[in-house]
């Protein structure tokens, strides 16, 4: 049973298509809010019900990992000034990977904001090509490659290229600390292979290769406290529900370095079964 499914994911449509088209509606649910909440130490999450969003604090102000939707940024506000902070003190915006459900707000961010907008290397044709809401351009403050950092206020994230979700998808890692002890924290980018086309893919050829690049390396990440871009992918809703009973011995629940070892097994081989289906079906053809 394929347990972390997407209804309503971009099947079947390459990124650059999909990007230079017109927004495609939204998934039923996706912009509802869910609970905002602390992860670990400075790391919070203020996203929707479907679409990830994290908030890192620091004494010099804010960094925003993804605005999704452009109707999600007013979901994203609310959660920020829920858990006691001010939206305006968002001084950084790392994009999110290069599809509509996790760059279409950066715009409106930045203008809400004035945040630098940080963007993978590797994303740049994408942000260019992609057709904001009302015409706007995509920003691009500050481009980034693999091993580069961001740093605020004592806080410091570092990219990892995860190619294959899209060719630049941007993983960051940061140090998280609870009970005087430091865990490898890790925002992934998106492992979900189920959905893209391999076969004849003339926009990203390499798309096949790259993605059992990229699923070696994640299994060689030292992740003990890690997140995705969607809360489905790291079992949010169940986590969130023991931090809510959490006693004051009981271990944090977004420390889970086993089941991040099982997401990357079980994505590979969901990967790798679509593989399967569309090598032969185009064989057959």
């Amino acid at each position: 049973m394929k347990k972390h499914m997407i209804p309503g994911t971009f099947c079947g449509v390459t990124a650059l298509s999909l990007l230079t088209a017109t927004a495609l509606a939204q998934p039923p649910g996706w912009n509802d809010p869910f609970p905002p909440h602390k992860v670990m130490d400075n790391l919070y999450y203020v996203g929707t019900a479907q679409l990830a969003s994290f908030l890192i604090t620091t004494p010099e102000g804010h960094i925003l990992q993804a605005s999704n939707y452009e109707s999600s940024v007013p979901v994203i506000k609310a959660a920020v000034e829920q858990l006691g902070f001010d939206f305006n003190d968002i001084k950084i915006l790392i994009s999110g990977h290069a599809h509509p459900d996790h760059i279409e707000g950066n715009a409106l961010v930045k203008a809400m904001t004035g945040a630098e907008v940080v963007v993978g290397r590797l994303e740049i044709p994408y942000h260019e090509a992609f057709a904001t809401p009302g015409g706007k351009d995509q920003p691009i403050d500050r481009i980034v490659d693999d091993g580069d950092i961001v740093s605020l206020g004592g806080t410091t994230l570092t990219a990892h290229v995860q190619p294959g979700h899209t060719e630049g998808c941007l993983a960051w890692s940061l140090p998280l600390e609870e009970n005087g002890r430091t865990y490898y924290g890790f925002i992934e980018c998106s492992l979900n292979g189920q959905f893209l086309q391999y076969v004849g893919n003339t926009d990203y050829p390499e798309i096949s290769s790259d993605m059992l690049r990229t699923y070696r390396e994640a299994a060689e990440v030292p992740a003990e406290v890690w997140v995705s871009s969607h809360g489905v992918f790291y079992g949010l809703n169940a986590k969130y529900a023991q931090l809510q009973s959490r006693g004051a011995d009981d271990p944090n629940p977004f420390y889970d370095p086993d089941g991040y070892k099982a997401h990357v097994e079980e994505f590979e081989a969901t990967f790798l079964n679509t593989l399967v289906r569309q090598v032969t079906e185009a064989n057959q053809e």
